[in-house]
């Protein structure tokens, strides 16, 4: 496949390719672009010269031909998702959510596009203000550099473009080098649907190549980025010599804490669920597991009995439930971090075992003094258990880390609940559920080092757009 620039599928400057690798193979299934600094320079040069021209189309014009899009996506489901699934490991029925996500949250923005007023001040609220009147207007930043990771490249994809389109600014888009041909076939419907060719382009290659440019180009006005913390910090870093806004959605090693008093079958529903999507590669997936330990032994080992019942295998069949992790390297990093906690006391209670970019569902029981207990982000499908006593013992675990992305606690006590929501330091707390949990208008972002910035239709529209205020100066007042 080839990325789109401008409205055409071109080729790197270069002629220089990435590999598309399948995870459960190994095998190389396709090849994209690896743009150069010029391929991307021409990307950016083009996306300001679009922004102003999609800044002029009226917003019902706009907002109808994003309904198009949704349209468009809706017919090529079957198409993407067999793409998803072969490029990235995420099980089929998986990859099919995935599409109907991304049209989902692109009508929700469309939705919320209708209602996103200005302000009128309060009038004659000062004496200096006697008879004027004064109004605010929201007018897009313009170009946004977007960075998507492998993990949700559909979905994620969506909440890059949607927010960004309907408020009248430009994207230039840049999928993950693992899972880069999703990006652009939605880029392309994009284009079929009546966004003119110049306001989004598929940028292809290494992150650390295009993505650091993107950063810091003067001709960009703002950075969205989900992906690892490191280097999040690094384009926080880039963007702030400018001062331009960056919005990041960074990682997490997300507590689950569960009480004696829980729904038994809810909480083993969700300690399964939350965690074993897509391989554990989730940035807001549970990653620590606090059990009270008036049902530790039982819970744990119910939980090691129905995981040996998850069905591991070809992502393609749709009875399969765990698929790989996105990379034989990927999965050998999981392993290593399983016998990192071995070493500093974890004992294994099942699993722990590697076959290619495979990792079986694993269960570890750890102190809070281990390092997954504290800042060690496990993508994949381990299950690291902590045993706790109250509930302040509980918080406690859940706040000794640098991550603060997302939360779950689950009891049938409403007050204990909630007191443990009140207390958590994570930008969600989901109760009788997994942190593992996003709709389209929540709020979404992190707490410390999960990143800044909230993506959410109720929220990051402002964030899109800049506020102006206008003033008709006395013409209230009387003659």
């Amino acid at each position: 496949m080839k990325m789109l620039i401008g409205g055409e599928f071109v080729d790197a400057s270069d002629k220089k390719v990435s590999e598309v690798v399948n995870p459960v193979t190994g095998e190389v299934v396709d090849t994209v672009p690896e743009a150069t600094l010029e391929d991307l320079d021409r990307a950016i040069a083009l996306a300001v010269e679009g922004q102003r021209e999609w800044n002029a189309v009226p917003l019902h014009r706009k907002l109808a031909i994003l309904e198009k899009y949704c349209c468009l996506l809706e017919e090529n489901v079957e198409r993407i998702s067999a793409l998803a699934c072969e490029e990235g490991g995420k099980p089929i029925e998986q990859c099919r959510t995935e599409v109907y996500a991304n049209t989902a949250i692109f009508r929700i923005y469309i939705s919320a596009a209708n209602t996103f007023y200005g302000k009128t001040l309060p009038y004659n609220a000062e004496a200096r203000s006697q008879g004027d009147v004064a109004f605010t207007i929201h007018e897009p930043l313009g170009v946004f550099a977007n960075i998507v990771p492998f993990n949700y490249p559909v979905e994620l994809a969506a909440h890059k473009l949607a927010p960004m389109l309907v408020t009248g600014n430009s994207v230039v888009l840049m999928p993950s080098s693992k899972t880069p041909r999703t990006a652009i076939v939605i880029v392309e419907q994009l284009l079929k649907a009546g966004v003119p060719a110049k306001v989004v382009s598929c940028v292809t290659g290494r992150g650390s190549v295009i993505g650091a440019a993107a950063s810091a180009d003067p001709r960009v006005a703002a950075v969205s980025f989900t992906g690892s913390t490191e280097v999040g910090l690094s384009l926080a870093q880039t963007c702030a010599k400018s001062l331009r806004p960056v919005s990041l959605e960074l990682g997490g090693n997300d507590p689950l804490i569960i009480f004696d008093d829980c729904d038994y079958d809810l909480a083993m529903a969700e300690t399964i669920g939350g965690r074993i999507g897509n391989a554990g590669q989730t940035c807001c997936a549970s990653k620590r597991f606090l059990i009270q330990r008036g049902i530790f032994d039982r819970f744990v080992a119910d939980l090691c009995a129905r995981l040996d019942k998850v069905k591991m295998g070809d992502p393609k069949d749709p009875t399969v439930e765990l698929g790989p992790c996105i990379r034989e390297s990927a999965a050998i990093t999981v392993e290593q971090q399983i016998q990192d906690t071995l070493a500093q006391g974890g004992k294994l209670l099942r699993g722990g075992k590697r076959s290619g970019a495979f990792v079986e569902p694993t269960v570890i029981q750890v102190s809070r003094e281990t390092d997954i207990a504290k800042d060690m982000e496990v993508f994949g499908p381990v299950w690291p258990v902590i045993p706790f006593d109250t509930m302040e013992e509980a918080v406690s675990i859940a706040n000794q880390t640098r991550y603060g992305l997302s939360s779950g606690v689950i009891s049938s006590n409403i007050k204990t609940a909630m007191k443990v929501a009140n207390r958590i330091e994570a930008g969600a707390c989901i109760i009788n559920g997994t942190g593992n949990y996003r709709l389209a208008h929540q709020p979404f972002g992190g707490y410390k080092y999960s990143g800044v910035g909230r993506e959410g239709a109720v929220c990051t529209l402002e964030e899109m757009t800049r506020q102006k205020m206008i003033s008709f100066k006395g013409v209230l007042n009387e003659e």
